[in-house]
């Protein structure tokens, strides 16, 4: 049951993320619709972030009172509802609230996901679990690109957005005859059956405060959020850049952020095999973890820099498969690290590390915007400053992740004063 519930999970990542991007897909078609400049464009692209961050944290915590399985049940069918609810929207204003209201029923979307998914996984198996998930993201964003540039040019964008309601309403009904909320014969079940199961109390922040002012959680927000803003870019952007830049036509641009899609996902999945590898022969966080997402954002950053200088079409997709993959690996590896930081309370630390991180999607869309409008006519040196923004981003924060962060520590302190409770109590 766990493999048809990671599938289930799988297929509803791939629809959030296909949301998210559709609007990119779009963006020639919608800029030309409502007249907007590059700073608007990036304000519509921002604008889904501004409710989304708040959400992650508020909404992600409601799942330990109403159980992930109702709160994933509940936010497919709001997202059915807007999806198909966008044939309403005529105008930038409509547009930027049909993105607000998204927002809101996506942002903890990420944090319940693997709050659920780490109930079906060990704790030695969640890191390729994650990475297969945040597969999700690719095919969602750039896979299916094809598919859908191809609605938006023989029905419009309106349609395509409608689509992916259909397919959202599908998995809900399958999901709720057959997704469960925990394995059977677990603890949590025998407790429930029981009538044993405590209500968690809200959380103080006593006792998170050590976990959220500690380097590694600082330092892993810092590379997820570079990580979020190359994501973002790609989403919001890297359709007109392909367009625009490297001079490929619509259909073109679709099937190339296919490849771009594929390649990236294989990367991550790749680099997290290599991780839990590491991980099973050294028991280290800091090797298995902090060091391959340190290196692989590094090589990352020097690939994205080599596009500012280097503009064949094959050179850029394959900076694109490989750096995109490479940043996402502190996606797949960084949420099983925050979570263990403060495990009675997973989900709110990953709400948390989500809303931190999604703050680069508020940033980055409206940055790249002003970029790319203050270079005018020069439109490939608008583009290339925003690449090199991420670039130089992703590479000053490896290099202090690697040198500065250090979990194993952090971990074998809280284990010692976990030990010494007891003998506190006593006293």
């Amino acid at each position: 049951m766990r493999w048809i519930t990671l599938g289930f999970l799988f297929v509803l990542f791939t629809i959030n993320y296909a949301d998210k991007s559709i609007a990119g897909f779009a963006s020639v078609h919608i800029s030309k619709e409502f007249g907007l400049s590059p700073i608007q464009w990036g304000l519509v692209g921002s604008s889904f972030f501004w409710s989304f961050i708040i959400s992650s944290i508020f909404g992600s915590s409601l799942s330990e009172r109403f159980g992930t399985k109702k709160m994933l049940t509940f936010m497919a069918l709001i997202w059915s509802i807007l999806q198909l609810g966008a044939f309403f929207i005529h105008n930038l204003e409509a547009l930027i609230i049909y993105r607000i209201l998204l927002g809101v029923f996506e942002g903890p979307f990420f944090a319940i996901v693997l709050t659920h998914l780490y109930k079906w996984f060990a704790p030695e198996s969640r890191g390729a679990a994650t990475a297969i998930i945040n597969f999700g993201s690719p095919v969602g964003s750039l896979v299916s690109a094809p598919i859908l540039v191809y609605f938006i040019n023989h029905f419009g964008w309106r349609m395509a957005f409608a689509s992916l309601g259909i397919l959202s309403l599908v998995w809900l009904v399958l999901w709720v005859f057959i997704g469960k909320e925990h394995p059977e014969n677990s603890v949590v079940e025998e407790k429930i059956k029981k009538g044993t199961v405590p209500v968690k109390p809200k959380v103080r922040f006593s006792e998170v405060s050590s976990a959220l002012a500690s380097r590694n959680f600082i330092l892993t927000i810092l590379l997820a959020f570079t990580a979020y803003w190359l994501l973002t870019w790609i989403q919001v952007w890297m359709p007109s850049y392909l367009i625009k830049v490297v001079k490929v036509s619509s259909t073109e641009m679709g099937n190339l952020l296919a490849i771009t899609g594929l390649g990236a996902g294989l990367f991550t999945i790749g680099i997290a095999t290599i991780s839990r590898y590491i991980h099973k022969k050294t028991s280290s966080y800091k090797m298995s973890h902090v060091v391959v997402i340190g290196v692989s954002i590094l090589i990352g950053a020097c690939l994205f820099y080599s596009i500012t200088q280097v503009h064949s079409v094959a050179w850029v997709i394959f900076c694109f498969c490989a750096g995109k993959g490479l940043y996402s690996i502190v996606m797949s590896l960084g949420p099983h690290m925050i979570s263990r930081l403060v495990p009675e309370r997973s989900t709110f630390m990953i709400g948390t590390y989500t809303a931190c991180t999604t703050l680069a999607g508020v940033i980055g869309p409206i940055v790249t915007g002003s970029l790319v409008q203050k270079a005018g006519n020069n439109v490939v040196q608008g583009y290339n400053s925003s690449i090199l923004l991420f670039a130089v981003l992703g590479g000053v924060f490896a290099i202090l992740y690697i040198l500065i962060a250090n979990p194993d520590k952090f971990f074998r302190k809280k284990e010692l004063s976990v030990e010494k409770e007891p003998e506190n109590l006593i006293v």
